[in-house]
């Protein structure tokens, strides 16, 4: 048995009517203060002030999804998003082709000019570098 179990069995039958009477004074003291606070409430029109706040919320989100909605049709109907990566593809086609040449020209100079391999291989990290920054792997 915990300390309140044991503590509520010690109570005398005038304690516990006591305590009955206490908590229903409570009771009727909070249902009063609340039937005043919603009358109060109702009669000072913040309700319907509340309710219409809502509605216009709730007319505002429905614009604003609608012009979403409108605007994402739009641009998947132009093609925009397809067109903007098919470009993007295209230009990492572009910097891998020239990487590939870049490679080819430093092979070609490692065999004519052995003191320029340094500076053409720093090049090659750039480019690698440069690479890298646009996704291509």
């Amino acid at each position: 048995m915990t300390k309140e179990q044991s503590q509520v069995h010690k109570w005398t039958a005038d304690e516990t009517v006591a305590k009955i009477q206490h908590a229903s004074k409570n009771i009727k003291e909070y249902s009063f203060l609340m039937r005043n606070t919603v009358k109060t409430v109702r009669e000072s029109g913040a309700i319907p002030e509340l309710v219409d706040a809502i509605r216009e919320a709730s007319f505002a989100l429905r614009d604003t999804v609608n012009e979403i909605n409108q605007t994402a049709k739009e641009i998947h109907k132009k093609g925009i998003v397809t067109e903007t990566a098919n470009a993007i593809d295209s230009t990492i086609i572009s910097i891998e082709d020239s990487v590939n040449t870049v490679k080819e020209i430093v092979v070609d100079a490692e065999k004519v000019l052995p003191n320029s391999k340094k500076a053409v291989q720093d090049g090659i990290q750039k480019a690698k570098h440069l690479k890298l920054k646009v996704g291509v792997a």
